[in-house]
């Protein structure tokens, strides 16, 4: 018998509160399906709204080729951004705080306006959610993954897990992104003024937007919307980089700006 959305809820507590590394999730705490992850991933985030925030926007994963060889897992998920944990082109991140901190290089949007649910048979494309962008900029996603064993992934673990986000950190606004291609755009993540890795924004779904219309579909079938205000982190550019702690990330997108996070002890 499958578990509950509330049994796995109080699960994901109790190893957020001890940080305890998690290869992979136990069968007795597994959802039967996707609408029963999604559904204990809501009563996770009820449970830790009160610390982390309202939902500030949402996060899309496992959305290129990258982060498929990486993970093993080819099919979307979203997870919800909380309020409390995004912040503004740098921070500083402290060791105690995670099991093991990633870093993915995404371009975030954001929205103009809440977007209603898509008409029956007309599911949002590129085009059709267009016209709700009010901004996109670069930025880290700020991924905890609890040590995970790839081997063994299912997209349910990452979809009770809030989709592994733990924060989001965001660029300056450039006010001229409107006149950038968002869909050739390189990127590169540096430790300590090397580079690690580098990609293109066109390894996402084709398109950020096309992640943006994904999402805004998904979330109907389960009666959400996005809101006026809301942030999208569209899909990671690069593999997920994890951080060995003392060192100095830089995540730079061109056109887009650049964030940096401090790992200290």
């Amino acid at each position: 018998m499958a578990a509950t959305a509330e049994q796995i809820a109080d699960y994901l507590m109790d190893v957020r509160r001890s940080r305890v590394t998690v290869g992979w999730w136990p069968k007795a705490r597994m959802p039967a399906d996707e609408r029963a992850a999604y559904a204990a991933q809501d009563a996770y985030l009820e449970r830790i709204v009160p610390e982390d925030g309202a939902v500030a926007g949402y996060k899309i994963g496992l959305t290129a080729p990258a982060i498929w060889e990486q993970t093993g897992l080819r099919s979307p998920a979203y997870g919800p951004i909380r309020r409390n944990r995004v912040f503004e082109q740098a921070v500083t991140l402290k060791a105690a705080q995670h099991t093991r901190l990633g870093l993915e290089l995404e371009i975030i949007l954001a929205v103009n306006a809440d977007v209603p649910p898509p008409a029956p048979g007309k599911p949002y494309d590129k085009e059709s959610i267009a016209p709700y962008i009010a901004s996109a900029r670069a930025g880290f996603e700020l991924i905890e993954d609890r040590g995970a064993d790839y081997s063994r992934l299912s997209a349910l673990h990452l979809i009770i897990d809030l989709g592994w986000n733990w924060g989001s950190l965001l660029a300056a606004e450039n006010p001229d992104w409107s006149k950038l291609d968002l869909a050739a755009l390189k990127g590169t993540v540096s430790f300590d003024g090397e580079v690690v890795a580098s990609g293109s924004s066109g390894d996402v779904m084709g398109h950020c937007v096309n992640s943006l219309a994904w999402v805004a579909n998904k979330l109907a079938e389960h009666g959400k919307q996005l809101r006026k205000g809301m942030i999208v982190s569209t899909g990671s550019m690069v593999a997920c980089q994890f951080v060995p702690v003392g060192t100095t990330a830089v995540g730079r997108i061109e056109g887009l700006g650049e964030v940096t996070v401090k790992y200290e002890f």
